[in-house]
């Protein structure tokens, strides 16, 4: 493979909200469940996002990201499709890859591939747990910690939250067999659908958009209050208010 060729995968995972320093489950736990669990790796990622000051990226559907640390690490184009998320990456460089920049030119036009600057920070604290089945990597848990910074507003956010992400060709139904044990250890299915969106405050902006009810509304804002406190170190008043969008979220409709 050439360096202007990307590699791609479909990236198929679920994101949990977690309040306060909840682990995630032993391997004695996913043992039960059929999975052998590897040891904890932890791993620090540090990631830039780019967009468009108007985040034309954004609205087509795309985030652009350079990310340090880990196995993937190197730049990152992702397009959120019906199915999952199809990324496309690149090695790591000083500057956007050629390559990259033309992708996005047949992607989103040469005004936009051409405008694209960093919008947001995110540094992660990442412990990764595999889990095999009959010897074979299916899944891949990641217990991130993750402080963002959005540079239009210069606002900071921090957040806990868990990605159950399948592995190669395995069967995406994996993810419903250990998602009740996430769930029974305290996380909650999250609001959140991508880390940028949530560093730059666009989940409820997103969500009015694509017509959420009052419930989901309500819910994000109080989620978003609370990764402004927790970046400010006020973790107590910022669990408080996880635990409430949780309730919110989970509240039936009105009717």
């Amino acid at each position: 493979m050439s360096a202007n060729e990307p590699r791609e995968n479909l990236e198929i995972e679920r994101k949990y909200e977690v309040v306060g320093d909840a682990p995630l489950p032993d391997a004695a736990a996913f043992a039960s469940l059929g999975f052998a669990a590897a040891d904890p790796v932890l791993v620090r990622l540090a990631a830039s996002y780019f967009d468009t000051a108007d985040r034309a990226l954004a609205e087509a559907g795309w985030a652009m990201r350079v990310r340090l640390g880990g196995a993937d690490e190197g730049w990152h184009l992702k397009e959120r499709r019906s199915e999952g998320v199809r990324e496309y990456s690149w090695p790591v460089s000083e500057e956007i890859p050629e390559a990259l920049r033309e992708t996005l030119r047949e992607r989103v036009g040469t005004a936009a591939a051409d405008a694209v600057e960093p919008v947001a920070s995110l540094r992660t604290e990442r412990t990764i747990v595999r889990l095999d089945r009959d010897g074979i990597a299916v899944i891949e848990l990641a217990d991130d910690r993750v402080l963002a910074n959005d540079h239009t507003l210069g606002i900071d956010r921090a957040w806990h939250e868990w990605e159950a992400e399948r592995l190669g060709d395995a069967d995406p139904g994996l993810l419903d067999l250990i998602e009740p044990l996430l769930l029974a250890r305290g996380a909650a299915t999250s609001l959140s659908f991508a880390k940028i969106a949530r560093a730059t405050g666009q989940l409820t902006p997103l969500a009015v958009e694509s017509g959420a009810d009052a419930r989901v509304l309500a819910a994000l804002s109080v989620l978003d209050l609370a990764d402004r406190l927790e970046a400010t170190g006020d973790r107590a008043r910022s669990d408080e208010l996880r635990t409430i969008a949780g309730f919110v979220s989970a509240a039936p409709p009105a009717s």
